[in-house]
């Protein structure tokens, strides 16, 4: 297992996100709010178009992050997010993000510890859409 330090910073690979992204996400969560599934709606909003359900901004941000290598077997479990939706993410935007290790200690049970890792996620034109941070107990690298 590869070690990592605080300060450590990850770029993840890009995603753009289609139609079907959304209907999938609005089938999974039981979410159907106007402004994601209905076009005629959407084209009325502030936005006009549909946009991205946050937390599939959110979701898709953080499994991006899986292809940076700072995951994989040492993930025990989700501890918090703590997240804002800054922007919006229209059909056809592609989101990648910035991911910076901010902490790493200890926990009290041997060979875990607690990792906070903070996001940044931007669109094509490199505009932040949200911001968060996550944390997750890791198996200890030493």
């Amino acid at each position: 297992m590869k070690a990592f330090a605080v300060g450590d910073t990850f770029k993840t690979p890009g995603r753009t996100i289609g139609e079907g992204d959304i209907n999938l996400f609005a089938g999974l969560v039981g979410d159907f709010t106007p402004i994601h599934v209905d076009e005629t709606f959407a084209k009325a909003s502030p936005h006009g178009v549909r946009i991205a359900h946050g937390p599939l901004t959110m979701s898709t941000a953080i499994g991006m992050a899986t292809h940076t290598g700072i995951f994989g077997d040492r993930v025990i479990g989700l501890v918090n997010l703590n997240w804002d939706f800054t922007g919006i993410v229209a059909i056809g935007d592609t989101i990648r993000s910035t991911v910076t290790i901010q902490t790493l200690r200890p926990t009290s049970k041997p060979g875990r510890s607690l990792a906070v890792y903070s996001y940044e996620v931007v669109n094509q034109r490199d505009e932040p859409v949200q911001r968060g941070t996550m944390t997750v107990i890791i198996r200890s690298e030493t």
